[in-house]
């Protein structure tokens, strides 16, 4: 998923134009990485929304069902992992409202229509930002509901102009309609509401000056609500004062494209309006709110303020009028195909499913982070080295969505290296526990006076950070501990891994960062020397081969450990087949594992004569002796790293390091090492990867020797295949590999 989750509310998916948009926006938006989600009580179009590929959940809004809605609501956006709700209806935007605020997430209500004044003293529900969908309704909804002009923003409406494109009369229609294919035809979709079904209803008195201007015309009347019998009936009486049936009433119609390809004009509104143009039809604007005219260049602006009728209109719908417009292009003439080339090109410049869908998504982005600039991001790291890397992808996104703003990580001391000469942060904090510390911490969090707190870590201690930061916003994940202090929550449970910490820069409005941490790492020069020095003193002499075992698996991360008899027979392997250096990596809570795979080696190796080319020690343990910067250059100036889903492999990975990757109950499709010419090794047992690790630990217990010397003797071949002589890899670029 490269973009956000959004949850658009509506009561049902009725026939009608508000639901055939929020379809439409759905599968543009979807087309531009995000996932969309429907939720509504169902209805007509729900299968077209089904068999376009938009995700669907039920939810009552309406009755008893909807006086627990709120919560169902944010039942959803948990399961869901929803990042913004968009409300498309008044009803819709009371519970949206409330379930959002339930789930802390952004909320955003689009107004489809004009509404009494009076409603103004129930709606407490708008959002950051208001979206209208027309000029005229921007300007009621500053104007009558006293809104400030910042925070109402214009949004299109799109139309499938794939689907609603200029075609033949479907033939199987005509035969279906019992129409004349030789008549004038007239189609009008419509949803027949009050003010909504007069449009229909006139149409119905012109009948005898349009007959005088085209005789034999036929009319298709399309749609459904609860003025539809009313339009039925007075169809059937005008067609026996005409002695025809002039007028076919054809109900609720799905198939709207085919009943516009029947038509030498059409009448509608809002995105009836722009169907009919997508088709190449003229068109006749009128809705509930008055008569526009015939839609040409010299009243498309007028139409478009008005949503082409529908919200505003200088004048009422009358019989005469429509038979006015209607005469202008029927009969069939040189206007009628001059009407339809402008139609088809105005929808292809300004309302197709794109444009739309880039219109929502600039203020769904705003939404995000609202519309004061940022002066001052903080962000709390995780503790671990693995993690700290996952992160950095979404650090650069944000520096990006941010470049003004003054980024400061906190973190623990030892993980400062990996990020200091980076382009990422302009300041480091340390955070070295203990509850004095956390105390000095927090009134140097609260002095600087961040705009913005991003919680990465999840711990009790971050909350309690968040809780005292005296931040406006405050960002973190649903499964923080006090997440309750947390003013918008990101729902994506679980450990941290790339997608999770990516997500948090996309629900912060940033582009979706990139998929790999290789080539980001930047380490300062002093510790380069460093590193170097320490490798001279210990004897690795230029060019030499190097392999390094990264057996460490933390405390409480015990369960991914492997025996450490069977990294020291890889360990001999590397040694005694490759001529390969060994250097045993860790950190301080190592030391024990990394002893024991040290001196069976040692064991090992008693009494057998250095041999030509060979080093002369078993290996070298620098376990606790190296900086976390000191491991990446010395990572980076490795051949191979074998080791566990650990810090050390990913530091590896990052500085373009093939690795070798013991993997058991975590999943390595998400904390695999990024980059190309890396071997996963698993058992392959079924119950792996697993969301609780077992005290067994089979998964790792069964990863054999020979495996890893197979994926040993993999990831060397192919380098060997490739270089001669060894080339140095000191300066890895921003290329990068990229996972098998």
């Amino acid at each position: 998923m490269t973009g956000l989750t959004v949850l658009h509310l509506l009561p049902w998916l009725n026939f009608g134009g508000v639901e055939k948009y929020v379809i439409g926006l759905s599968v543009a938006l979807r087309e531009r990485g995000h996932r969309c989600i429907i939720a509504s009580s169902g209805g007509a179009l729900l299968a077209e929304a089904e068999a376009a590929g938009v995700e669907h959940v039920p939810i009552d809004l309406r009755g008893v069902g909807g006086m627990t809605a709120a919560l169902r609501l944010a039942r959803i956006i948990d399961d869901e992992e929803v990042d913004l709700l968009n409300a498309h209806n008044w009803t819709a935007g009371a519970i949206g409202f409330l379930g959002a605020r339930l789930a802390r997430i952004p909320y955003v209500f689009t107004v489809h229509g004009i509404r009494s004044p009076l409603q103004r003293f129930f709606t407490y529900y708008w959002s950051r930002k208001v979206v209208a969908v027309s000029d005229a309704s921007r300007d009621h909804l500053i104007h009558c509901y006293h809104l400030d002009p910042a925070r109402v923003v214009k949004s299109v409406i799109g139309v499938d102009t794939d689907t609603f494109e200029p075609r033949p009369p479907a033939a199987a229609l005509l035969r279906e309609l019992g129409l004349d294919p030789d008549a004038p035809r007239i189609v009008h979709v419509s949803r027949f509401s009050r003010g909504k079904a007069e449009v229909a209803l006139r149409l119905i008195d012109a009948a005898p000056a349009i007959e005088q201007r085209a005789p034999g015309f036929q009319a298709i009347i399309a749609g459904v609500g609860p003025l539809e019998r009313r339009v039925a009936a007075r169809s059937d009486e005008a067609n026996r004062a005409l002695g025809r049936r002039a007028f076919v009433f054809a109900g609720g119609r799905a198939d709207v494209a085919d009943l516009m390809s029947l038509a030498d004009v059409a009448i509608g509104t809002a995105t009836v309006a722009l169907e009919a143009m997508s088709c190449g039809k003229p068109v006749v604007a009128a809705g509930k709110c008055g008569f526009i005219g015939l839609v040409t260049d010299e009243t498309l602006d007028e139409a478009e303020a008005t949503c082409f009728g529908d919200h505003a209109a200088p004048a009422p719908v009358t019989a005469a009028k429509l038979a006015r417009a209607i005469g202008e292009v029927l009969p069939r003439s040189q206007r009628s195909g001059e009407l339809a080339r402008f139609s088809r090109q105005t929808v292809l410049r300004s309302y197709s499913r794109r444009r739309a869908a880039e219109s929502i998504e600039r203020i769904y982005h705003d939404v995000l982070v609202g519309s004061e600039p940022l002066r001052r991001i903080a962000v709390f790291h995780l503790n671990q080295i693995g993690d700290l890397l996952f992160s950095l992808p979404a650090l650069a996104a944000l520096r990006q969505r941010f470049p003004h703003a003054e980024i400061t990580s906190i973190l623990r001391p030892y993980l400062v290296e990996l990020i200091e000469a980076g382009p990422y942060v302009d300041r480091i904090i340390t955070r070295v526990g203990g509850a004095m510390a956390e105390a000095r911490l927090a009134r140097e969090i609260r002095r600087r006076g961040f705009d913005l707190m991003v919680a990465l870590s999840q711990s009790l201690a971050t909350g309690l950070q968040v809780l005292g930061c005296g931040a406006p916003e405050r960002v973190g994940f649903v499964d923080t501990d006090l997440g309750c202090f947390l003013t918008r929550k990101v729902h994506m449970r679980g450990l941290p891994w790339p997608g999770k910490l990516g997500r948090m820069a996309i629900c912060l409005g940033a582009e979706a960062p990139r998929d790999s941490y290789v080539g980001m790492l930047r380490i300062r020069e002093e510790v380069r020397a460093r590193a170097q020095q320490l490798l001279a003193r210990v004897g690795i002499a230029p060019g030499q081969r190097i392999a390094l075992i990264a057996p460490g698996a933390s405390g409480r991360r015990r369960y991914k450990a492997w025996d450490a008899s069977r990294f020291a027979e890889a360990a001999d392997y590397l040694r005694e087949r490759w001529q390969a250096a060994v250097v045993i990596v860790g950190g301080d809570a190592d030391a024990i594992e990394t002893a024991r795979v040290a001196s069976t080696m040692s064991q090992a190796a008693l009494g057998a004569a250095p041999e030509r080319g060979k080093p002369r020690a078993a290996c070298i343990n620098l376990a606790g002796q190296t900086t976390t910067g000191e491991l990446a250059v010395i990572a980076e100036r490795a051949d191979i790293l074998v080791g566990l889903d650990s810090g050390p492999m990913h530091v590896a990975a990052a500085m373009g390091t093939p690795t070798v990757a013991l993997f058991g109950p975590t999943d390595p499709r998400r904390t695999g090492p990024h980059g190309e010419g890396h071997e996963v090794v698993t058992a392959g047992l079924k119950c792996s990867p697993c969301a609780r690790p077992c005290e067994t630990r089979e998964c790792m217990s069964a990863i054999t020797v020979e495996q890893v010397t197979a994926a040993v003797d993999r990831v060397l071949g192919r380098a060997e295949r490739i270089r001669t002589p060894l080339p140095s890899r000191e300066r890895l670029g921003e290329g990068g590999l990229s996972s098998p």
